[in-house]
């Protein structure tokens, strides 16, 4: 059980703080885009980041329940 809740649990904590961090970016700058498409290109910077941690997340996850 703990080989399946760890890397969801891990992914979810992760994300979360992925979105957190954003957030508080952009609350403190303000809007970081002059246009669509430079709103694009930072959405989609935000994505792939996004996906890194929530796979990060996963993995550690994963090792953390594995070594306990």
């Amino acid at each position: 059980m703990k080989k399946i809740l760890y890397p969801i649990l891990g992914a979810v904590l992760l994300g979360g703080i992925c979105i957190a961090f954003a957030w508080v970016l952009g609350a403190l700058f303000g809007p970081l885009y002059q246009g669509e498409e430079e709103s694009t290109r930072n959405f989609k910077i935000f994505l792939y980041v996004f996906f890194a941690c929530v796979l990060g997340g996963g993995i550690s996850g994963y090792f953390f329940a594995k070594r306990m």
